[in-house]
């Protein structure tokens, strides 16, 4: 499930389902077809980044680099069928949101193509990161039901600094690698703890973010949760951690934090 990008698919599906809990927005034919929409996306880009980035470096002898050159046939037929899959559910979208995701899947895939490799610009590669994760899971759904206010934006705010802090935490992982590649990040440019700092800042506002968009006591104590176990993850987390608990629990996060709210 994680080599395959299947576990981080499903992490953007519950992100989904998590817009559609707080706005009460109905799991009906066209809100069902979404979800699947943002499975299969989410599922095609990964799997066609990590693909891009083997080809482009065939000595890469990582457990995932191996696993996936070993089902490259079989990977190859999903995302060929996912993509088919997509064009048909398209049909299910208005021309904006359309638009909106054709953007973002463009956004995605410069991150990693070259000659445009955004990811090499290191201090926004994480905010690059969560406002493609905001605007397919958050802001489209709202777009699409008219739920998109003033007060739902505080919402899609919080939800960008979490996922923020997620991907700076992923930066810790790859510090030296980066660092090797000439990508200046926060962690290799300013050191982990700074990092770390950083994080906890933006913990701090994404909850106050949360606060002003929802402030009853039920959604206050698992926020409150939340962010205990995204501070213990921030306080937890060094590059010497294995892929496994970044790939697992630090994009689980996503999962935890959709169960949490389910839940009160």
């Amino acid at each position: 499930m994680v080599y395959a990008n299947v576990f981080i698919a499903v992490c953007a599906l519950l992100q989904v389902l998590l817009t559609y809990h707080f706005f009460a927005i109905p799991v009906n034919f066209d809100n069902n077809a979404y979800l699947a929409f943002v499975l299969l996306a989410t599922y095609l880009q990964y799997n066609v980044q990590r693909g891009y980035y083997i080809v482009n470096h065939t000595s890469s002898t990582s457990p995932r680099s191996q696993w996936v050159l070993k089902h490259k046939k079989i990977m190859g037929y999903s995302i060929g069928v996912s993509l088919v899959i997509l064009l048909f559910l398209c049909n299910k979208l208005s021309m904006l949101s359309i638009g909106i995701m054709v953007g973002a899947e463009i956004v995605s895939t410069l991150y990693y193509l070259q000659p445009f490799n955004l990811r090499r610009h290191g201090y926004i590669k994480p905010f690059l990161i969560s406002a493609v994760w905001v605007i397919s899971c958050g802001l489209v759904p709202l777009i699409e039901n008219q739920l998109l206010t003033t007060h739902s934006v505080w919402f899609l705010a919080s939800q960008f600094v979490f996922i923020s802090v997620l991907c700076m935490l992923f930066d810790i992982k790859d510090n030296d690698k980066d660092y090797l590649s000439g990508v200046n990040t926060y962690a290799n440019r300013f050191g982990v703890n700074a990092t770390k700092i950083i994080c906890a800042l933006l913990v701090i506002i994404g909850f106050t973010c949360f606060y002003v968009f929802k402030s009853d006591a039920n959604s206050l104590i698992a926020s409150v949760i939340l962010r205990l176990l995204l501070v213990a993850t921030i306080l937890y987390t060094d590059d010497k951690r294995h892929a496994f608990y970044y790939y697992l629990w630090v994009d689980g996060l996503l999962i935890i934090q959709t169960i949490l709210f389910f839940i009160f």
